[in-house]
């Protein structure tokens, strides 16, 4: 049983870890001054706006707001535990990593999702090691071997082989003591009509199926005999850890290389991903044997904006790519189709012309989706006969009419036109009478959508409010704070409250920590606080502020955040004022006259 990782492992882990170093495998960071600067991995940005400080081990996005240590950065990225990052830093600075401190997995935290997750981790294991290792697993291993699957590609993807016998696996959990009741939750098993369980997997190749943080939590099994009569791939059934809607395979492989190619490209099936990957091409993913699900499109939004569909080459695959293409329809994205050549699947075409040939295709063969969707039409129709013709044009121009850009138009437009053989302008009337007719059938926007829509379009454009003169004292004071304890003592002695609740938490947070003296105790205070008081926190750390502060300015800090309730009052008195002399009443006027000159008194210390 893993234990809880002790502190002095993270603080060595810490002092041994150089952020820059870390976060350099993920953004491309350049010098700017003393820190780092790049674009950020969190949000699409054109100019950098994510920073790293070397000196204070911090990285912070001036745009999107996240920020923290080299700990929060790889639970965000890698969707990671607290110690499951920190294992992941010590891995990248080989660091040793003692038996004892291996954490279990805590995404899942109902004690059967935990278990399962064991089973499945194990049972991986189990059919690895007869693939590998056993005279039952040498067809099976001839077989990937014959398919340019080597061992290094097997070990990569924890490959297996299932052997023909229907309680290996049963009598391998039963040695164990797993109850029958988890054995029909782990859906490794089926059952037979006298209610009695079985291996479900038999004589097939076995494919572990990840979560999004490298969990096994389901299985795909390719049979190795094509004349038998059972189905090519067989899938494990949901289950507590497994939704086929939510998991792609290959993710947790490709995420880092999704990220740095700025785009994923989707395969049909998942020895195209292998092969893809033994190829050099490692941001490929594969759906669970269904078109991609809004919680997968939501995945794939937070690591890139571009979606590159490969399917087979051959006609079932054209007919996928197009169902594909109609169906993904999320703004979020933009898409493209890398087409197969001589109807070969993926795979098949890595094999027969080389890995060089197949990367040469996903750098430079990327198609817009409206030139796939005209050369779809155009299989469908004999070009030679004019009905035909007529009928891909109308076709063709049902596509081109829902381009926006002008630029897109007219280059797909003088493709028809030349294809064709008529004008160019005889097409643009068309797609005139085209946009005419359809605008006639759709529903007029009645006054409330577009007042709404209006409003949205206006509020995202409000820029931020600008921090007024309290909540700038608040974040210098608070900044001085973190680095000097005889200012926290001071604080802690006049039972000093910040205005502003997120500033009052963090300061009582770090009352409770007590003092920082360096950027090991800095990352340790961080550690402790809540996602929000993470991002504040970094972003507070890394003000252009003096190296050392003044005893004056400390002063009005402290002066402007307890005089705070006086000033919204001196507001509100101004405001009355003004409602007062608009209704003429000379009596409030003067009463409340005598009271803002009162209050400014004691503002100025009078």
């Amino acid at each position: 049983m893993a234990t809880r990782i002790p502190q002095e492992f993270i603080d060595e882990v810490t002092s041994k870890t150089n952020i820059v170093d870390v976060l350099s495998k993920y953004v491309q960071l350049r010098k700017a001054g003393k820190n780092f600067v790049g674009l950020c991995p969190f949000h699409e940005e054109r100019t950098p706006s994510f920073t790293v400080t070397e000196e204070k081990q911090f990285f912070h996005c001036f745009s999107c707001g996240r920020g923290g240590n080299v700990y929060k950065f790889i639970m965000e990225m890698e969707s990671k535990t607290f110690p499951e990052a920190v294992v992941e830093v010590a891995k990248m600075g080989n660091i040793p990593i003692p038996d004892s401190y291996q954490t279990e997995n805590t995404n899942y935290q109902n004690s059967d999702s935990r278990t399962l997750l064991k089973m499945y981790e194990e049972t991986a294991k189990l059919y690895n090691h007869i693939l590998l290792k056993t005279e039952n697993g040498s067809q099976a291993l001839k077989y990937l071997n014959k398919r340019d699957i080597d061992n290094d590609l097997i070990s990569t993807f924890s490959l297996g082989y299932a052997p023909n016998n229907s309680d290996l696996l049963l009598q391998f959990f039963k040695d164990r003591s797993i109850s029958e009741d988890i054995l029909r939750k782990s859906g490794l098993f089926a059952e037979n009509q006298d209610g009695e369980l079985f291996d479900r997997f038999r004589d097939r190749v076995m494919v572990p199926i990840t979560d999004e943080a490298g969990n096994i939590v389901a299985f795909s099994g390719r049979i190795l005999d094509k004349t038998a009569s059972t189905a090519k791939y067989m899938n494990s059934p949901e289950t507590e850890i497994f939704s086929k809607s939510k998991v792609l395979f290959n993710l947790s492989n490709a995420k880092k290389s999704i990220r740095y190619n700025q785009n994923v490209i989707l395969f049909e099936g998942f020895m195209d991903v292998l092969s893809a990957y033994k190829s050099g091409v490692t941001n490929g993913v594969a759906s669970m044997g269904t078109s991609l699900t809004d919680q997968q499109l939501y995945t794939l939004s937070r690591l890139t904006n571009q979606i590159n569909i490969c399917y087979d080459g051959d006609d079932p695959g054209v007919e996928a790519t197009y169902r594909a293409l109609t169906q993904l329809n999320d703004e979020r994205f933009t898409y493209g189709v890398i087409s197969v050549p001589d109807q070969k699947d993926p795979d098949e075409f890595i094999r027969s012309e080389g890995s060089d040939k197949f990367n040469s295709l996903v750098k430079n063969g990327v198609q817009t989706p409206i030139s796939f969707i005209l050369n779809y039409f155009r299989r469908h129709y004999n070009l030679n006969n004019e009905h035909d013709q007529l009928k891909f044009l109308n076709q063709s121009l049902q596509e081109i009419v829902k381009l926006s850009s002008p630029v897109e138009i007219d280059m797909y437009v003088g493709r028809v036109a030349d294809e064709m053989n008529v004008s160019k302008e005889s097409i643009n009337k068309e797609l005139d009478t085209l946009r005419r007719s359809n605008a006639i059938k759709q529903p007029a926007n009645n006054y409330q959508n577009v007042q709404v829509t209006t409003l949205e379009r206006e509020t995202a454009t409000v820029a931020p409010n600008k921090i007024d003169r309290i909540e700038k004292s608040e974040r210098c004071l608070l900044y001085w704070t973190l680095s000097f304890p005889e200012l926290k003592a001071r604080l802690k002695g006049n039972n000093f409250q910040f205005v502003h609740e997120k500033y009052q938490r963090l300061y009582e947070s770090l009352l409770a920590f007590g003092d920082i003296s360096d950027n090991t105790q800095m990352s340790d205070f961080m550690n402790g606080l809540d996602n929000d008081g993470k991002n504040l926190l970094a972003e507070l750390v890394m003000m252009k502020m003096p190296d050392e502060y003044t005893e004056q300015e400390i002063d009005d800090y402290i002066s402007n955040i307890n005089n705070s309730g006086l000033e919204t009052q001196v507001s509100d008195i101004n405001q009355q004022l003004k409602q007062a002399a608009m209704v003429g009443d000379n009596k409030l006027q003067l009463e409340l006259t005598m009271k803002l000159i009162k209050l400014r008194k004691l503002l100025t210390g009078n």
